[in-house]
């Protein structure tokens, strides 16, 4: 396993040169990505010998931060098949909250949502309105 991810980090790195990021920069993006990761910003900087005023420099770069989410993105797929198991397991045992996120992954479970709302006070026009901005609330469109 320690191979595939050394050959990710090298692909990685490559990507990371063509958007024009140092070795530096991608070498801080992929602390960043890296779940296990628990150091504050300061002393992670301290730590890798980046300014801290560098490093925020890097995080306003439209650049640096799509090559950061990219590796989150990258990492979280290779956890995906894992999770689903985990997930899968812990709802076979009975969990209720495991089984609504399941479904609810799935596709096979929406939330139901009850509003109640007095439009006595309202024109046909603001009632009309109204109603359509509580449809969109609840991610209802058919009624546009």
């Amino acid at each position: 396993m320690a191979e595939k991810f050394d050959e990710s980090i090298d692909i990685d790195t490559r990507r990371g040169t063509k958007i024009g990021l140092t070795g530096k920069q991608i070498q801080i993006a992929q602390i960043l990505a890296d779940p296990s990761e628990t150091r504050t910003i300061t002393k992670m900087c301290e730590d890798e010998g980046v300014p801290r005023r560098t490093f925020y420099n890097w995080v306003g770069r439209a650049e640096f931060i799509d090559f950061v989410n990219s590796l989150v993105e990258k990492r979280t797929d290779a956890e995906l098949a894992g999770v689903w198991g985990a997930l899968a397991r812990k709802a076979r045992t009975g969990d209720s909250a495991a089984i609504k996120l399941f479904f609810e992954m799935k596709g096979k479970y929406k939330s139901v949502q009850e509003i109640n709302h007095n439009f006595d006070s309202l024109s046909d026009e603001e009632r009309e309105k109204r109603i359509q901005e509580l449809m969109n609330k609840v991610g209802d469109s058919s009624n546009s």
